[in-house]
């Protein structure tokens, strides 16, 4: 076909905000008003996403229609005279709710086509995902129209995000009938590890003889981190341009090609950095503090907080006992040197001997009660200073429960609470050679992780190895396996009844931690429902 030029907005847009949201979108179209044919954001672009329950409010409805008619008004501009904007927000729905569907919703997921004054048409998205972290099928009503329209003599159609992920849908057939030569995507599609591929599949696999334009949000929201990567596919299922994973407005020139290169910790690291700088930013935090034990997890914690908020803006707090080890506070005073953070010592023996003086404790209950006095002191230093306190437990150890409720679990944001222990320290070894020097000490990576609340303690004392437990843990909770099909894999069956006991037994404490960047398949948090009560002994 004859080539449209297609710019991707791919823009951060913050629910609610909707004058925020139009002028980025508007910041957008004008760097690119004078070469691109269409310009196409990512799903709810202008409402902002995901909505969750503000879907329900009508006011939250009026005020994005309202910013819609001033991009209308907006589109009259002679800069914008030849641009065709095809925007996401949300619409009163105009479509019955199906029989089979029962919630609060009125709304439609809708994506508009604009030009030079006049609302084309709005398409609303037909299929709505009610799986992971998506609730489509419960805030929005499915549409049931198709939208297209001609640039440059050229047959357009519109689709959004979920609608062409359905492997049994007829859509593709019809829009090659209907002689369809671009489909426009609106997405908002969060990372994992694997979705930037999937993707591709996903549009080719709905490709029938067609140009595809997929958008992609930015940035992030909540848990959630969406990292570009919009791109063009011909019609054969070529990789015409791919942008990056960055904010910004991403022109499609014919035959161009990006020049990036990807990455795995690189990219997980972006979106780490991403996902804890945003909540950030959406929520009014400017700084940060957190518990330097010595370890790799708060070590990792606190690079990923300086790449977000800056060193200047972040508190490394070292909270020794009577059994902290030497090393333990030579490692985070170093660490706090070389990132160049702000550094304090707050010893909890004091504190610790009055309660042992208040009451007798359990072995138990003593051990615990050391991490529940740090989290006393952090909140406070969190309180008196502004500072958001992060938690710094990792994805294995969050799983089978190896954290102290209001203690080492407390905190309002958990940066690496979706990353396996072993890619903890990947990211730590990683990240001392992007940055060409031992920034997180060789002692912290190397030495074996302790909690330190007994003289001698390791992790190995209550845990599997972490290489062991971590290919457990994905088979138990990323792909659901029973523990007949996780032994199948090669594993001793004392090893996985052990784990999955453990994690069975911790669920009450996952429902209570601080949300963090989701960064695989199955996170937990909105992504991961699991009964607290149950008398089903296998997950």
């Amino acid at each position: 076909m004859t080539e449209i030029n297609v710019a991707f907005a791919q823009t951060n847009p913050v629910v609610g905000d909707v004058q925020h949201n139009l002028a980025l979108i508007l910041e957008a179209a004008e760097s690119v008003a004078d070469t691109a044919d269409i310009l196409i954001t990512g799903e709810l672009a202008l409402s902002g996403y995901p909505m969750g329950d503000l879907s329900y409010r009508a006011d939250v409805i009026d005020a994005t229609l309202s910013a819609l008619d001033q991009l209308v008004a907006a589109s009259t501009q002679e800069m914008f005279s030849s641009l065709y904007f095809v925007v996401g927000h949300i619409s009163f729905a105009t479509d019955a709710r199906p029989t089979a569907q029962s919630s609060l919703a009125i709304a439609h997921n809708s994506a508009s086509v604009i030009q030079n004054g006049t609302i084309i048409g709005t398409y609303n998205k037909q299929i709505l995902p009610n799986y992971d972290v998506f609730d489509d099928w419960r805030n929005f009503i499915p549409g049931n129209n198709e939208l297209v329209f001609s640039v440059s003599g050229k047959k357009c159609a519109v689709a959004i995000c979920e609608d062409i992920w359905d492997a049994n849908s007829s859509r593709p057939q019809k829009l090659n009938e209907l002689g369809i030569d671009l489909l426009l995507v609106l997405n908002g599609s969060p990372y994992t590890r694997k979705k930037a591929a999937e993707r591709q599949v996903a549009a080719r696999s709905f490709q029938r003889g067609f140009d595809l334009a997929y958008s992609n949000l930015c940035g992030a929201q909540d848990e959630l981190v969406f990292d570009g990567g919009s791109f063009l596919l011909n019609s054969s299922g070529t990789t015409l341009f791919k942008a990056p994973f960055e904010r910004g407005c991403f022109l499609a020139l014919p035959n161009s090609q990006s020049s990036f290169v990807e990455d795995e910790l690189s990219t997980l690291w972006m979106a780490l950095v991403e996902g804890l700088k945003q909540y950030c930013q959406k929520t009014g935090q400017h700084s940060i503090v957190l518990g330097l034990s010595g370890g790799i997890d708060s070590a990792v914690c606190a690079a990923l907080a300086c790449d977000a908020m800056g060193a200047s803006n972040v508190i490394g707090v070292a909270l020794p006992s009577r059994y902290s080890s030497d090393h333990s506070l030579s490692d985070a005073a170093e660490l706090a040197h070389n990132l160049g953070i702000q550094y304090r010592i707050t010893p909890i023996d004091q504190v610790h001997q009055a309660f042992e003086q208040t009451m007798d404790f359990s072995a138990l209950a003593a051990e615990n009660l050391q991490a529940r006095i740090r989290a006393v002191l952090l909140m406070g230093i969190s309180n008196t200073d502004g500072a958001l306190l992060l938690s710094t437990g990792n994805k294995s150890e969050i799983a089978v429960g190896y954290s102290t409720m209001y203690g080492d679990a407390a905190g309002g944001f958990a940066p690496i609470k979706d990353v396996l222990k072993t890619d903890v320290w990947r990211l730590a070894k990683w990240f001392n050679s992007s940055r060409g020097s031992a920034l997180i000490p060789v002692g912290s990576i190397e030495k074996p992780p302790s909690a330190e609340l007994r003289p001698g303690q390791v992790d190995s004392d209550s845990l599997p190895d972490y290489e062991l437990l971590d290919q457990i843990l994905t088979l138990l909770i990323e792909h659901s396996a029973t523990i007949e099909e996780v032994v199948a894999n090669g594993f001793q069956l004392k090893d996985v009844v052990k784990i999955e006991a453990m994690i069975r037994a911790s669920e009450w404490k996952r429902s209570q931690g601080a949300i963090g960047t989701k960064t695989t398949a199955v996170s937990f948090g909105t992504g991961r429902r699991i009964p607290l009560t149950t008398k089903f002994r296998k997950l």
